[in-house]
């Protein structure tokens, strides 16, 4: 934390303009890269070794465009110190950096506790700054926080102790630790140049080099992936399960969309079964994915909403039997890898059965909840340059997840038959796909970000304001984009496994967990307590083991269905109690769905639905029915409900009969852990 005495120019004599003002860019430089190379460290490399967080290959080109940033503003204000001051040096860099770190919080108003605290310890900071470029007498008392290392730690190590070490804590353990460190820092910079010996600005680049070069060291430590023989063919099939998180079956192509979005999935679904009907069990992952692995409606699996015990969600039950429990019971070999960590991770119960889960979350290179690093103040910057929607990336990009499945199918043990699970992120909210995906459709309006979404979600849900059709063109552009590259990356998966030989003996499921709104019944998004088709109505093909012709099913069915099928062809018994059947089953029979209100979102009011073949009633806990005939009326405008009509009626004491059959749930208070409510936050599910 030694300051560099070769830079302070009343150390050695003003000299030329020229002079200065190098000697400035120098200076400037120095205070703005070693703030750049601790911000990185703190919030990019440390959470590699402290959480499940991964720098992801698309990232390092923004990193890249960051310290870019940082740079330039080193040179520019560093030069311009000198040209003007041409004194203090060192101090005027030190200053610039302060300033920026103020200015960077306003936006942010009003602020966290912890960012006070860093204000102020800022403004402080400015104070002294200011005033050893006034006083040659202050200069020599204050001197000691002009190193570039004592002012970043100052400046960021407050909050950063108190919103990311240790966010998991309490209040009072988070204030201690932001302010001794704060004096640790404080204390250490005063020892330090008190006690240092002269050091020159080359022996601390070095020192510097050395320990980025000691990390770098450990990141590609953390990041090798061992290397192991591909698993050979089993004599039973294998199973492939793909959900496309967020992925309506009419904005599929597949499905007849006029946007080509799946032109893979529709090379994928001439040797597969296309089923037509396949609706969700409800509108948000949590519950959608639990019935998926177990074969139960919301109401009997429990993973659902369920204020005030759990008002987040209540993880899947320990005793609930999954199909990859099931599976590996039988020797398989089972493996996942997820985007969406908020709901499929492990402490919330749906990853239950795996022996191998790869549940990562990108570095958060913009995070409006994090103001008080300069990051976010660089990314605002760069957008006015180019688009920096990257930056808001919540979640693995469908590349990611695509190669480390592929690492876990050449790690399978020899010979066993696998059941892989992969959730694709790419087409949920904030869709942000990359190039060229994101201006693959028209619509895109530069400018439109992440933190725009949610109050525009909150005024649409609320009655406030309607989607504008330029809004609404902008989200479903980069929405379809989304869907465009996940298809794309889903080629990439059946083509391994052609080359891999595993393709024709290999069960694949294709789907999505539910639907998303873009304005239609005055709703944005998801899990907005909604049971309407652009929620419930899914894409769904299935390629059967040794399967080469196309086939098309128009049989309403259900995710309730997938685990029995995998089951039937696996050649594992079903569980008693499970409430799905084989998807290859053609009697008819209804199919339920159910929405359930979300922390934000329409309290109070469970909707329910009950389907017998097209014909649709919706059931809501205000009193309201309403009715449809989806084949001539798949946008659902015309409500057909009547009292009198023996077809509603019907269908509401099914419906009826199916409620009061419902298990009673865990009513004892839960509690997530503050990670998880940070990413459920990240999600758009917390506000």
């Amino acid at each position: 934390m030694a300051d560099t005495n070769v830079l302070d120019p009343e150390l050695r004599g003003r000299g030329s303009i020229a002079s200065t003002v190098i000697k400035g860019v120098i200076a400037g430089l120095y205070t703005w890269l070693v703030y750049g190379v601790i911000e990185f460290l703190l919030t990019c490399v440390l959470p590699l070794f402290t959480s499940d967080t991964q720098i992801s290959r698309w990232q390092w080109p923004l990193i890249g465009q960051i310290f870019l940033v940082y740079t330039t503003a080193g040179l520019v204000l560093g030069a311009i110190g000198g040209a003007v001051l041409r004194r203090d040096l060192q101090v005027c860099a030190g200053l610039t950096l302060v300033v920026a770190f103020v200015a960077n919080l306003i936006p942010a108003w009003p602020l966290a506790r912890s960012e006070d605290i860093a204000l102020g310890v800022a403004v402080f900071l400015a104070v002294a700054l200011m005033g050893a470029l006034a006083s040659r007498e202050w200069s020599k008392r204050a001197g000691f926080l002009k190193s570039p290392w004592t002012l970043t730690f100052l400046l960021i190590g407050g909050p950063w102790m108190s919103r990311d070490m240790f966010r998991d804590a309490g209040a009072v353990t988070k204030t201690a630790a932001s302010v001794g460190l704060l004096c640790a820092v404080f204390l250490c910079a005063w020892i330090f140049h008190r006690v240092r010996r002269p050091e020159t600005f080359t022996r601390q680049a070095v020192t510097a080099g050395v320990a980025i070069g000691a990390l770098a060291l450990g990141l590609v430590f953390k990041t090798a992936k061992a290397q192991t023989g591909a698993g050979t063919e089993s004599s039973k099939p294998n199973v492939l399960l793909i959900t496309m998180d967020t992925v309506r079956a009419d904005h599929v192509s597949t499905y007849g969309y006029e946007r080509s979005t799946t032109p893979n999935l529709t090379a994928f679904a001439q040797g597969a079964t296309l089923y037509s009907n396949a609706l969700a069990t409800a509108d948000f992952t949590l519950p959608s994915h639990a019935s998926i692995f177990t074969g139960l409606y919301p109401g009997w699996h429990g993973a659902v909403f369920a204020p005030p015990a759990y008002p987040l969600g209540r993880p899947l039950g320990a005793n609930a039997s999954t199909v990859a429990d099931l599976l590996r019971s039988r020797g398989y070999w089972t493996g996942a890898v997820a985007a969406n960590r908020a709901y499929l991770d492990a402490g919330m119960g749906t990853m239950k059965g795996f022996t191998e889960l790869e549940s990562f979350r990108p570095v958060r290179l913009a995070d409006p909840g994090r103001p008080f690093y300069l990051r976010l103040g660089a990314e605002r910057i760069l957008s006015l340059m180019e688009d920096c929607s990257a930056y808001e990336m919540i979640s693995l990009r469908a590349a990611d997840v695509n190669r480390r499945a592929f690492t876990l199918i050449d790690r399978q043990h020899p010979g066993a038959p696998f059941f892989l699970f992969l959730n694709y992120m790419d087409a949920h909210q904030p869709y942000v796909p990359p190039a060229p995906f994101d201006s693959m459709f028209p619509g895109k309006q530069r400018g439109f970000k992440s933190a725009d979404f949610e109050p525009l979600k909150e005024a649409v849900l609320t009655g406030k304001h309607k989607l504008s059709a330029e809004e609404r063109a902008n989200l479903i552009s980069q929405y379809d984009g989304g869907i465009a590259y996940t298809d794309a990356e889903i080629g990439k998966i059946i083509a391994r496994l052609r080359e891999t030989g595993l393709y024709d003996n290999t069960l694949i499921i294709v789907t999505s967990d539910h639907g998303e709104a873009f304005g239609e019944h005055n709703i944005l998004e998801h899990a907005a307590n909604s049971v309407y088709q652009d929620q419930l109505h899914v894409p769904l093909i299935v390629k059967y083991p040794g399967q080469s012709a196309g086939e098309r099913s128009d049989a309403f069915v259900s995710q309730v269905d997938f685990m029995p099928t995998i089951l039937e062809i696996a050649g594992v018994p079903t569980p008693a109690g499970v409430q799905g059947r084989s998807l290859r089953s053609n009697e008819p029979r209804v199919i339920f769905a159910e929405a359930r209100p979300s922390p934000q979102n329409r309290p109070n009011n469970i909707r329910r639905a009950v389907f017998d073949g097209p014909t649709k009633l919706v059931v809501s806990q205000d009193a309201t029915r309403e009715l449809y005939n989806l084949a001539a009326d798949p946008n659902e405008e015309h409500n057909l409900y009547d009292s009198a009509n023996p077809v509603g009626k019907a269908l509401e004491d099914r419906l009826s009969k199916w409620v009061a059959a419902m298990p009673k749930q865990d009513s004892k208070a839960g509690k997530l852990d503050k990670s998880t409510v940070e990413r459920l936050k990240s999600l758009g599910y917390v506000q």
